[in-house]
């Protein structure tokens, strides 16, 4: 789907697990599934236009406040991304302590005026490996099997949540007027008492 000028997408929302439930420990090893480390920050769509100030977006459909470092515009900037862009990720900035301006991209939504909605997420994580390099731009671990070894080693980070298992295959449904629970990605997060599975 091309598009034709800045556009708003609510992104997918990944649908709750427990790391005690079945699923968690068949998935993890299903070779059509990986995981990745899930930053707590606040959730960042970031549209990007080569020559413009980049926008920075939260999954509300609320243009975030947050003032971009030099450093930050200078690395989006050498991203020499080609066209209009929206990438998908967690801005790391003032929620942890000693973190800031710092962003861990997980996805590409749309690429050079091209939403990516027929890509599988292979492709998308290809495109930020190829673009993502250097400090303070990143995109996240992935580990392809025993889920539960690696779970137990990042909740061991203040900065790391849990994981978010990904199957390889899935593709973005995006949402024009709300998030949609994903069907292709997975959520598993340290125990707390403001979360009930």
């Amino acid at each position: 789907m091309k598009l034709e000028q800045f556009t708003y997408f609510y992104p997918e929302a990944p649908a709750l697990a427990s790391i005690d439930q079945p699923l968690f420990a068949r998935l993890s090893y299903d070779s059509q599934w990986i995981a990745e480390p899930k930053y707590n920050g606040q959730r960042l769509e970031l549209h990007c236009l080569p020559g413009e100030t980049p926008q920075f977006w939260g999954r509300h459909k609320n243009r975030l406040t947050y003032s971009p470092s030099p450093e930050i515009l200078a690395a989006i900037k050498a991203l020499h991304l080609p066209g209009y862009c929206i990438l998908d990720g967690e801005l790391r900035h003032a929620k942890v302590p000693g973190i800031s301006h710092k962003i861990m991209f997980y996805d590409v939504h749309a690429w050079d005026w091209e939403l990516l909605l027929d890509k599988p997420f292979w492709f998308r994580r290809d495109l930020l490996e190829d673009h993502i390099f250097g400090f303070p731009l990143g995109f996240p671990l992935q580990y392809s099997t025993e889920f539960r070894k690696h779970f137990d080693v990042v909740i061991r980070d203040p900065e790391l949540e849990g994981l978010v298992m990904k199957r390889l295959d899935g593709k973005l449904a995006l949402g024009r007027k709300a998030a949609v629970t994903s069907t292709w990605m997975i959520k598993v997060r340290r125990e707390s008492g403001r979360y009930r599975f």
